[in-house]
């Protein structure tokens, strides 16, 4: 990794206490941390009495600096627990907590165990953390508490500056500039890292620069110092200070309110206008958009004024429109699917069985990024007890993934080394049960190890992931749609889109208005072709066929005893409903939806290749599903505000000629109108982690990734990277 994420080192005092080795310094007070937390922020905050007055519906959001053991965190959700209204069930609150050497799961485990009364939520909290080490956002979900937990490991100032948006070369972007319809706003901070004496680079000028920048009217803050660099940094920044007795033996700590504006002057108060264009000299950092200072990704109250959702229209019923659905209507909002087949699932998500799987790799780019964040957010997801999917529409047991050549090696057991997955003692193990999730997020196997977890005898060794699984896609969308929030209407195809005043127009192909919505998603796969928002979008179809082995089948028999799914050139899932699937086939410019004998052989032999079966073997009858995949030429999904492509090439029309030149304008998008598309194969890895993001923009929630990755997923990123390339053309 370019910069390896450090862990906590912990030292364990007398009172199995933990102490920071980095800092010399306790992580919460010797005398009772618990009650510390209580005093020290939640009182000052007052968030009992703040949570009691949130109307159903509304969001809260706590910002932190420090996330250490995770104490101020549980004790806070112990709290609103407590405090929320029981009549307000659609109310959430947003814990967002910054971390630069965040604490393993063991250590973690042991520091929360001095708590006993705080052991049902360390129990959850422990058992979705994160993979270790591992840099970046990460989002964790409570969905019976109403809770979210948007983990950053960082430095705190780079940690807070990913809350703000920021321009493609990291600086700060005008203040009035947001990812979406509405500004994320801090309603409560807890400035709660080491002391400023033994941790100085924490309490800098740019964190205090990002706290006032991400505060508005009223927004508090507590914090156990009352160091003066702390206080003086605070009030530039724009808020009132108040001196009060501290907690046990200290004297004073602070607390205030947001009064103002930052006195302080920085890039943040530059200009949203027009398209100012400086010059620069070569290029820097990355090419693709990020080689200089851009806002194409971000949206300006100017072209957008603030106008909060109401009623969500949907316009497609597979896997990405019912999680962009079901992430909705948690938040309250009444969401309407339109879907032109007469069921839900019908199309590429239509399969019997489809598996949570990415493509894992060690390296530090963007995309291997994207795939750990989307592959852990899935594992949690698919097993949250809001849903319980794995244990309803199908099952979790495991992803193996077979290293069949020398670099799949290499990737795999770097992979486990990184996350210090050890190989597990087999004769204490029951593979195949739930227990199965609660070892390492990732280890390697050998090929002994890997036949005696998978329950077949498999041909080489492999990467295990534990809370993967299988899932019916059908399944997992009729679950999703069950909600009170969510209406369907099937058998429905929109082929236009009209805005008036402030009202989205979805109109069938009679040219009758079917439904009007404030905020529309597009989520129909390669049918966003057919409406003009979305007719430049670069989507592509791949077929793919899978292939249908009966278990009283010769072919099928060996494969009764398959308890885990494994992967390699291809896939074959452990038995279910007396049927294995096995595949699936990559076919471009192929639009022949009839079987092919040809396919099936392609997926039996990609399972000879995989696991050990008699040879001789007749072939099972021609038997399966042919479904059309739809991924984008860089394999990220498209997820964000659509951009209006002709205005959007007119303000960035410079870069043709200069690919660093340097624009101040916002990116141009349709007013209110969303996308959620290019899942590929990967869409119930990917949807959850994609309909987070997008709930996240529309409802002005932190984001649940790095923006470097929202810019990566952002729908507008090709009409950028296509001006480019124009300059560099012109340039050679």
């Amino acid at each position: 990794m370019e910069k390896p994420l450090e862990n906590a080192s912990i030292r364990w005092d007398e009172n199995n206490q933990p102490v920071s080795v980095q800092f010399g310094d306790v992580y919460f007070s010797k005398h009772n941390g618990l009650e510390e937390t209580r005093f020290v922020f939640l009182a000052q905050n007052n968030l009992a009495e703040r949570f009691a007055a949130l109307l159903n519906g509304e969001r809260f959001c706590i910002a932190e600096t420090g996330f250490g053991s995770g104490l101020n965190f549980l004790a806070c959700w112990q709290l609103w627990e407590q405090s929320r209204s029981t009549n307000c069930p659609a109310t959430h609150l947003h814990f967002v907590s910054v971390e630069k050497y965040p604490l393993t799961r063991e250590d973690l485990a042991r520091a929360l165990s001095l708590w006993s009364e705080l052991k049902p939520y360390a129990d959850q909290l422990i058992d979705q953390y994160p993979p270790q080490p591992a840099w970046g956002v990460h989002r964790i979900r409570f969905p019976l508490g109403g809770v979210s937990l948007t983990l950053i490991f960082e430095d705190a100032a780079d940690g807070l500056h990913q809350l703000k948006p920021c321009a493609t070369d990291g600086s700060p972007a005008p203040q009035n500039y947001q990812f979406g319809p509405g500004k994320l706003k801090v309603d409560a901070w807890f400035l709660d890292g080491f002391a400023p004496a033994k941790n100085p680079g924490m309490w800098s000028p740019e964190l205090f620069q990002s706290v006032g920048a991400l505060s508005a009217e009223n927004t508090s803050f507590a914090t156990f110092t009352a160091a003066g660099l702390v206080k003086r940094g605070l009030q530039e920044a724009g808020f009132s200070i108040e001196k009060v007795p501290g907690f046990g033996r200290k004297r004073e700590m602070l607390r205030g309110l947001f009064s103002r504006k930052s006195s302080v002057t920085n890039e943040e108060a530059s200009p949203a206008g027009g398209e100012t264009v400086t010059a620069r000299g070569g290029a820097r950092g990355s090419t693709r958009g990020n080689s200089a200072r851009l806002f194409w990704h971000l949206l300006s109250p100017t072209d957008q004024p603030a106008s909060p959702a109401t009623n969500v229209a949907i316009i497609g019923g597979g896997l990405a429109g019912c999680m962009a659905a079901a992430a909705l209507a948690r938040r309250g909002l009444r969401v309407t699917i339109v879907e032109q087949q007469a069921n839900l699932a019908q199309a590429a998500s239509g399969n019997r069985q489809g598996v949570v799987y990415c493509r894992l790799s060690p390296h530090d780019d963007p995309l291997s990024r994207f795939n750990l964040l989307a592959q852990a957010f899935a594992n949690n997801f698919y097993a949250a007890p809001d849903y319980n999917l794995f244990g309803s529409c199908g099952n979790r047991c495991g992803v193996l993934h077979l290293a069949m050549n020398d670099k799949q090696r290499t990737h795999y057991q770097a992979i486990a080394e990184r996350y210090h997955c050890e190989q597990p003692q087999y004769g204490s193990i029951p593979f195949g049960s739930a227990s199965k999730a609660k070892l390492n997020h990732f280890q390697w196997l050998d090929e002994d190890a890997a036949s005696e977890c998978a329950g077949i005898l498999v041909k080489y060794p492999g990467l295990f992931v534990q809370g993967a699984g299988w899932l019916s896609p059908q399944g997992v969308c009729n679950t999703l749609c069950s909600h009170p929030n969510i209406e369907l209407r099937l058998s429905t195809e929109i082929s236009d889109l009209r805005r008036t005043a402030n009202t989205w127009h979805l109109l069938d192909t009679q040219n009758a208005q079917v439904t009007t919505a404030s905020h529309v998603v597009i989520a129909n796969a390669a049918a966003a072709k057919k409406l003009a928002q979305t007719a430049e979008l670069p989507l592509n179809q791949i077929r793919g066929q899978v292939t249908h082995i009966a278990t009283n089948h010769a072919m099928g028999e060996p494969l009764v005893g398959l308890q885990t799914v494994i992967c390699g050139d291809g896939y074959v899932s452990p038995p279910h409903e007396n049927m294995v699937c096995a595949g699936a086939t990559f076919t471009l410019r192929n639009h022949e939806q009839s079987l092919s004998g040809q396919c099936q052989q392609t997926n039996l032999d990609n399972l000879a290749a995989m696991v050990k079966m008699e040879s001789g073997i007749t072939p099972p009858p021609l038997d399966g599903r042919v479904g059309f995949r739809t991924t984008t030429p860089d394999y990220f999904p498209l997820v964000g505000p659509v951009p209006k492509t002709g205005e959007m090439r007119t303000r960035f029309s410079p870069l043709r000629h200069k690919a660093n030149a340097e624009l101040t304008t916002a990116g141009k998008y349709h007013e209110n109108l969303f996308c959620l598309l290019g899942l590929g194969s990967r869409g119930l890895a990917y949807s959850p982690l994609a309909a987070e993001t997008l709930a996240a923009v529309i409802c002005s929630e932190p984001l649940p990734l790095s923006q470097e990755l929202y810019r990566h997923i952002s729908p507008a990123r090709f009409l950028i990277r296509e001006l480019i390339r124009g300059s560099r053309k012109r340039r050679d």
